[in-house]
């Protein structure tokens, strides 16, 4: 049957090393870290369930091996099509407040799985229910986000808030006393609620805490009912941004780190590497308590980067991040924002038939060229067509797409950098159906 269609399995060896190596680690990986067994019981506890019909079981199947074939190098039945990206489009798609969808756990559930019902044709779906988490935000009073509705209008997407909460002159300190730093000079930078030498006020932390049971439980609700009633798979819940991007966001700010890289370079090196083990951590954590084995990897700086620059600065650190959750059975989708065609060199240093290279508007045509044979390349339908576009844009493009990027398999189709809060529907419904259509192989 695979001879006739031109189907192929691809790189079944990687395939099966992922799946031992999951299996594992979550067996026996976790053991020695009281944290990860406990996101593994949580997991276990919450994700347990069966399909709630044999066409929900079969659709998910079926799926799901589309999406393997394609990550292996392989060629599937047709192109995958799939929804990516931290987006509010399920708020605007059902008509509710960006604020809602990102503080009221009822109404994001809602919004969240009126979109999954309503358009089960994708192959997988983005957890977009994880931006439930403006309650979380408000209790700890982290300055690290502006929330609508709360900071700015309620009809505009929550915003990251990038700016020096470590000094220049503190780096050494930092790297000196690492943790026992963070704790008694970042953290009461970041939130008034720290203090110092207490650390958090219980009552605030008990508060926290449950607040942070509720969302875990809420979280893996609606990833059972788009699975197992659904029978949509989620790709991936677990999402982190490298070191690199950390660094930035939380410590120095892209102003700060810009100067950081010429006058105290080996500084910005060992302030990356002490960031590698909460990457892995973070990646673990939500792997094993969702049972979901997509991690997305968030290069979000790496468009400001030189090809030199990202490989001291960046790769490195990416390398170590992306490397451990290949060892623990964990598929890496390396997601380069902005314009990155001139480091997709770079991803053929990472194992082949392992990771996902999402492109942003980068120039996905030379990144296939690139990485064929070598990485499974996502992407990268524009966020300006989505939403500024009509219908025939968009099947244009994923004619080009399809055409271009999709012959000899490793690919699948996706926004660029997922569905833009407010792209048109119409323009959605028309990528999805230009795929049903046009997709086969």
């Amino acid at each position: 049957m695979l001879e006739k269609t031109g189907r192929t399995a691809g790189d079944i060896k990687a395939m099966r090393e992922l799946d031992r190596a999951w299996d594992e680690f979550r067996s026996r990986g976790c053991k020695g870290s009281i944290v990860l067994r406990g996101s593994k019981i949580a997991g276990d506890l919450s994700r347990r369930g069966r399909f709630k019909s044999e066409a929900a079981e079969r659709r998910f199947g079926e799926k799901e091996e589309r999406i393997k074939t394609a990550v292996a190098l392989g060629v599937p039945d047709r192109v995958p099509v799939i929804t990516n990206g931290m987006t509010l489009y399920p708020a605007f798609y059902s008509g509710i407040p960006f604020a809602d969808f990102i503080m009221d756990r009822r109404k994001c559930g809602e919004a969240f799985l009126r979109f999954a019902r309503e358009n089960t044709d994708f192959d997988a779906i983005f957890p977009a229910h994880m931006n439930n988490h403006g309650r979380l935000v408000a209790l700890s009073q982290l300055d690290i986000l502006k929330l609508p509705g709360v900071h700015i209008d309620e009809d505009v997407c929550f915003q990251f808030v990038e700016k020096e909460r470590l000094k220049e002159e503190e780096y050494p300190q930092f790297i000196e006393e690492r943790y026992d730093f963070f704790r008694r000079v970042i953290m009461p930078r970041m939130t008034p609620l720290y203090h110092p030498r207490r650390g958090w006020d219980k009552r605030v932390l008990m508060r926290m805490a449950w607040e942070l049971m509720s969302f875990g439980l809420f979280y893996n609700r609606m990833l059972n009912v788009v699975e197992y009633e659904y029978g949509v798979p989620v790709y991936t819940a677990a999402m982190t941004f490298e070191p690199y991007d950390l660094t930035v966001l939380l410590f120095r700010g892209l102003t700060g780190i810009s100067g950081d890289l010429y006058r105290r370079p080996e500084m910005v090196e060992q302030v990356t590497d002490m960031l590698v083990p909460v990457c892995i951590m973070a990646l673990e954590n939500m792997a094993l308590a969702t049972g979901l084995r997509g991690g997305v990897i968030l290069c979000e700086r790496s468009f400001s980067l030189s090809p030199k620059q990202f490989a001291r600065f960046s790769l490195p650190t990416l390398r170590k991040v992306v490397d451990a959750v290949i060892a623990r059975g964990i598929v890496p989708l390396i997601t380069l924002e902005g314009d990155c065609t001139h480091l997709f060199e770079f991803m053929l240093e990472f194992p082949p038939g392992k990771c996902v290279c999402n492109v942003d508007t980068g120039d996905i045509f030379k990144a296939k060229e690139v990485l064929a044979g070598h990485m499974c390349v996502a992407g990268n339908v524009p966020m300006n067509l989505m939403v500024a576009g009509d219908p025939d844009d968009i099947r244009a493009y994923c004619k080009r797409l399809i055409e271009e990027v999709a012959p000899g398999g490793g690919y699948i189709l996706s926004g660029a950098l997922g569905i833009p809060d407010n792209a048109r529907c119409e323009n959605v419904r028309a990528m999805l159906d230009y795929v049903l259509e046009h997709g086969e192989y």
